[in-house]
């Protein structure tokens, strides 16, 4: 699929055609946010709302280098199903941006009235940290992570 930005009259309303996985629909999503690098712009999805991570062409060797670690956690449960048995509901975090999480923390999803196990954590260009997140509804899943 291919990216294309589309120029607008200021920053704010940038727009980049992009895939949500949580909606899985592509939209036109608008620029909410710039790392000051360039490294990295953020997109809000106007399916459900929520942020996206776009990494620009020249941030792909930094970003492959920072992630190496949490992605071979994350492929590590690829492929394995989360019971809702599996989960401590009593214990769970309700997930909030600004929080900071550990792997194998129980999280919940508000939004999405889902349960998941942080498996992994991954810092993104721009010193952005996300942690991946397998619910049992929702499948894999990563989310920002300490957002002032």
């Amino acid at each position: 699929m291919a990216q294309s930005k589309k120029k607008g009259a200021s920053k704010n309303k940038r727009v980049i055609e992009q895939y949500c996985s949580v909606c899985q629909e592509t939209f036109d999503m608008k620029v909410v946010d710039e790392a000051e690098n360039d490294e990295v712009l953020w997109l809000k999805c106007p399916g459900c709302e929520g942020y996206l991570p776009f990494m620009t062409a020249e941030s792909g060797a930094n970003a492959d280098a920072n992630n190496e670690e949490g992605n071979a956690q994350a492929d590590e449960i690829e492929g394995i199903e989360l019971a809702p048995e599996d989960i401590d509901r009593e214990n769970a975090i309700e997930y909030q941006k600004s929080n900071e999480y550990n792997i194998d923390d129980i999280i919940y999803h508000r939004s999405w009235n889902d349960y998941g196990k942080v498996v992994a954590k991954e810092v993104l260009p721009g010193h952005r940290k996300t942690i991946v997140v397998h619910f049992v509804n929702q499948g894999k899943i990563r989310l920002l992570e300490g957002v002032t």
